[in-house]
């Protein structure tokens, strides 16, 4: 028998002896020990217990290997923890919290036909009422109580339709009767609103409970700037008699349908009322306030809101003026938004008083004179920007390209030269001569020695006998005095005299602007929203009720400002107001010198404030819905 046979036969031999008593392979026997214990066990997976033994199943290799993948899947998922938590995590502003904002004045009328003589009121009824249009956060006119409008061809005709759902703090529902009434109240002599000259021809129809329409007698583009009054509820006005409507209680108690309502006041032991209180109104038809209480606290200037601010007694202050500002203590908590306003500074000249000034050449040499950048510098601690026209760069209708007068003396004394003014000296021993000649009998003499001793020893600009003296009149205020000082030091470095006249702020109007009482004035003047110049450069607004300052006049000027209110196209617009701009820049009856920026200040606890641009001081509440103390959390997929 061969060997390959015999090793069969020997393994049958085998397989029938382990069949035959039971005997089985390693393999199989480990397969069987297997089944027994997970038929004991409770789970197949090893308890924390039986984990503690597992080292000793493991060489230090596989153990190492083991816990470098652990650690590797512990730091992988708290990076894809945080990764998420940043990505799909948001913070949301909550409802809650109180606002106390310091305000300088005091509250009178808490009432759209009244409240825009006086900061104070205007912010309170800003956030009490409801208005057609208001303001947005960069000072467009956005929509409010108007869901839509429409205007005729003719731009006489403005159809609104009022947006429905809206309701006044005592519940009721507001309707086109309470705008009609509103704006009749505006219109009534009765009432005496300082808005009524503005809507002179302007007539309102009701079309039915959600829709108005204005009917103006003539074209004006800029007609929906002005309806941005608050709305009045025609159900609790109508029962007051309109001579007596200043005498109301809902003056201080108002009822309106804006984001806040009246809640109450506290007066001080003289009967002024020291603190305002509002809070949310939750029915608002739009997105509702956040922060709960709103509330104004009033104080008789600002150092003492500043103080009050340094001590934490207050969240905001509403307006903090540059020469102030170093003043805030805690500035790292504080925000300080300094907002685009258009006001500008001015200089007016008036050549009635000053004959040397009706020559354009003099003003163009004034002008370039001056460093505005210098002035804005030292005047408004950097706080402002320079302007060169009465339309800011920000306006559609602005024109780069008019002309502007750099800093640049070469150009001053070149023009001077060409008008005919040389310069003069005058020494010491020239006012010693001059001081003997006034005993003289020869009055032409004795007023040309006058006139050397007035101006001093120095060199002087000089023309027909008659030095180029400037008396500028300002009002008796830091910022504008420090602006007047600037421009005599200008004005004085190309040997031009200039005497500063201060007056109170309380008089200016009625002692020098009323009669044109200066020859040169620095003053502030209020652009609106639209650029239409017409009442700061139209001949028609000279005179005491005017605006035209400079008494300036151009008939080509007068007919480009009437004809650019009168058409809505703006391209139409854009282009006479354009060649407006390059008149008045050649001419220079005026020199813009500068826009000081509005600061805002609010502690950092306070967020959701973006408003950039204003038209009035109370446009900083523009988005005061969006403000927030409180925030929460919540998952974005």
């Amino acid at each position: 028998m061969n060997s390959l046979s015999s090793k069969i036969i020997q393994g049958l031999r085998k397989f029938n002896l382990r069949a035959k008593f039971g005997f089985r392979s390693a393999a199989e026997q480990a397969n069987l020990d297997k089944k027994l214990v997970f038929s004991l066990a409770k789970s197949r997976w090893p308890s924390l217990k039986q984990l503690k033994y597992i080292k000793k199943y493991l060489s230090q290799a596989e153990r190492l290997a083991i816990g470098g993948c652990l650690l590797v899947i512990l730091f992988s998922s708290l990076f894809l923890g945080a990764r998420f938590y940043k990505i799909h995590m948001q913070v949301i502003p909550a409802n809650g919290g109180d606002y106390i904002e310091g305000v300088v004045g005091s509250i009178k009328y808490i009432n759209p036909l009244y409240s825009n003589v006086s900061d104070i009121d205007s912010d309170i009824a800003s956030l009490v009422y409801s208005s057609i249009f208001k303001r947005g956060g960069d000072g467009q006119l956005v929509n409010d109580l108007s869901e839509s409008y429409s205007v005729s061809q003719d731009g006489k005709v403005y159809i609104i339709k009022i947006r429905p759902g809206v309701r006044w703090h005592n519940g009721s529902q507001l309707t086109a009767d309470d705008i009609v009434f509103t704006f009749e109240a505006i219109k009534n002599p009765d009432y005496k609103s300082p808005l009524r000259p503005g809507f002179t021809g302007v007539e309102i129809e009701k079309i039915d409970d959600r829709t108005i329409e204005f009917i103006l007698a003539e074209p004006y583009a800029a007609f929906a700037d002005l309806l941005t009054f608050g709305i009045l509820p025609q159900e609790l006005w109508q029962q007051i008699e309109p001579a007596a409507a200043g005498l109301a209680e809902l003056n201080l108690k108002p009822i309106g349908s804006g984001w806040y309502k009246f809640k109450s006041f506290v007066k001080d032991s003289s009967g002024n009322i020291r603190t305002y209180n509002l809070v949310r109104n939750n029915d608002y038809y739009g997105n509702q306030a956040h922060i709960d209480n709103f509330s104004f606290k009033l104080f008789g200037n600002v150092i003492e809101s500043i103080s009050a601010l340094n001590n934490n007694l207050i969240s905001g202050i509403s307006y903090l003026p540059a020469q102030s500002e170093s003043q805030a203590v805690a500035q790292d908590s504080l925000n300080f938004y300094r907002l685009n306003f258009p006001k500008l500074l001015v200089v007016f000249f008036n050549s009635k008083l000053n004959p040397a000034l009706a020559d354009r050449k003099v003003r163009q040499a004034l002008a370039y004179a001056i460093d505005k950048n210098k002035i804005v510098s030292e005047a408004l601690a950097g706080n402002g920007r320079i302007i060169d026209g009465p339309i800011l760069p920000e306006s559609f209708f602005y024109d780069s390209g008019a002309k502007k007068y750099n800093y640049d003396t070469a150009s001053s004394s070149r023009l001077l030269n060409q008008a005919g003014w040389k310069i003069q000296e005058i020494t010491e021993e020239d006012i010693n001569q001059a001081r003997k000649i006034l005993g003289s009998s020869d009055e032409a003499e004795k007023k040309q020695a006058q006139a050397k001793i007035d101006m001093g020893a120095g060199r002087w600009f000089a023309k027909d006998n008659n030095y180029l003296t400037i008396d500028l009149t300002t009002v008796d205020n830091p910022e504008y005095s420090q602006t007047a000082s600037e421009l005599a030091e200008f004005w004085q470095a190309i040997n031009i005299k200039v005497n500063i006249k201060l007056e109170p702020a309380n008089q200016i109007q009625t002692s020098v602007i009323k009669d044109r009482n200066f020859a040169a004035l620095v003053f502030g003047e209020m652009a609106g929203a639209d650029p239409d110049p017409y009442a700061f450069w139209h001949s028609s607004q000279i005179g005491p009720a005017g605006l035209n300052i400079a008494n300036y006049v151009s008939k080509e000027v007068d007919k480009l400002l009437e004809d650019g209110r009168l058409t809505n196209d703006n391209k139409a617009r854009q282009e006479k107001y354009k060649r407006f701009q390059e008149i008045l820049s050649e001419d220079e009856p005026a020199i813009y010198l500068y826009s000081p920026n509005y600061t805002y200040v609010q502690s950092k606890n306070i967020k959701g404030f973006n408003v950039k641009r204003i038209i009035s001081p109370s446009d900083r509440l523009a988005d005061a819905s969006q403000w927030y103390i409180k925030t929460g959390k919540k998952i974005v997929w």
